[in-house]
């Protein structure tokens, strides 16, 4: 055999055994990151890690905490930056083809520990503990015109004084009257990832008992944020399509949730305090309120609303304890003492 032919085949077998273990290699990768992207989000705080006795009864140990409820790790999903839930559960990816988690078989916990089924069966929990599980104060109002936009700043506030294994988000969010089919919203939370720090993401729920949510970003104490909740579309259309954007202003990072609203939205919230396993006042940051600004509500024709009506809103009612919660708020401001 001539030594050069020689050569050249066996520099063929060579670069074609590279290029099969390339290819299986890319192969594999790529099942490992479709793998990845199905695969449920159970990096969220577990219920198994809040003290026992700070949360509803029945709740199970590996269910995980989220700004709707308690969720089987199954029923909860990641939204990457670049792909779109559609109405149908479905995931978009960017190239255009399609993903599809499974659909969540397990019921959920609402806030109060009330159990909803799959079919939307409700049972409601045994008499509360003397405990934070749930929305604690917000600023609110019922709009006569379906929403096209809600933007507002704040900053993250101290690390609490007590840090246990308590779960706190602050948001401003959208919904629908009388029949909500979702909740849209830029989420700032404190141990929301078993992680004793704050994080912000995107968060719509709930499609066919699944809630979904972008992937997090790291923030820090005293950063000024935004919570920008938009339609993708036209003004005076109807949208399918809407951006829920989190943004850390001082880091320059943000993280994006592209979504259906499901409906038109209607009930607009300024500013929410929701915790989770607080027993103590010293369990919420140290600073004691937060101060959401610069807010602005637009209608589906994109222009400003002059002045929300926002209401003041105690849904924590005699729940213990009692952290002399207090709300002030004008058009563009909402204030909430804790």
């Amino acid at each position: 055999m001539n030594r050069f032919i020689g050569r050249t085949r066996r520099s063929w077998f060579g670069a074609s055994l590279f290029a099969a273990v390339f290819l299986l290699g890319s192969l594999g990768a790529a099942q490992a990151a479709e793998e990845a992207a199905l695969k449920p989000d159970a990096a969220l705080t577990p219920v198994g890690s809040l003290e026992k006795a700070l949360r509803p009864q029945g709740v199970p140990d590996n269910f995980v905490v989220t700004p709707n409820g308690y969720f089987d790790p199954s029923c909860v999903q990641v939204v990457r930056e670049d792909e779109q839930l559609h109405q149908d559960g479905s995931i978009r990816r960017a190239d255009g083809s399609l993903r599809k988690p499974a659909l969540c078989s397990q019921s959920h916990f609402a806030l109060d520990g009330t159990r909803i089924e799959p079919n939307g069966r409700v049972t409601f929990p045994a008499a509360p503990k003397p405990t934070i599980n749930g929305w604690v104060i917000d600023t609110n109002y019922v709009s006569g015109t379906p929403i096209g936009r809600i933007v507002a700043s704040w900053k993250v506030p101290s690390n609490p004084s007590s840090s246990g294994s308590q779960v706190i988000y602050f948001f401003p969010g959208l919904e629908q009257l009388p029949n909500v089919q979702s909740i849209l919203q830029p989420v700032l939370g404190w141990n929301g990832y078993n992680d004793h720090a704050w994080t912000m993401a995107s968060w719509n729920c709930c499609v066919s008992g699944t809630t979904y949510h972008s992937s997090p970003i790291n923030v820090s104490v005293g950063d000024s944020i935004t919570g920008d909740t938009y339609s993708n579309c036209s003004p005076g259309v109807s949208c399918s399509t809407w951006k829920i954007v989190s943004k850390d202003v001082t880091k320059g990072t943000s993280t994006t949730l592209t979504t259906n609203p499901y409906a038109s939205l209607t009930w607009v919230f300024g500013g929410v305090l929701e915790a989770y396993g607080v027993s103590s006042c010293s369990q919420y940051p140290s600073n004691g309120s937060i101060a959401f600004s610069n807010i602005k509500v637009y209608d589906l024709n994109q222009v400003q609303v002059a002045s929300p009506p926002w209401t003041k809103d105690y849904p924590v009612g005699s729940t213990s304890p009692q952290c002399n919660y207090g709300i002030t708020a004008t058009a563009s401001t909402t204030n909430l003492v804790y």
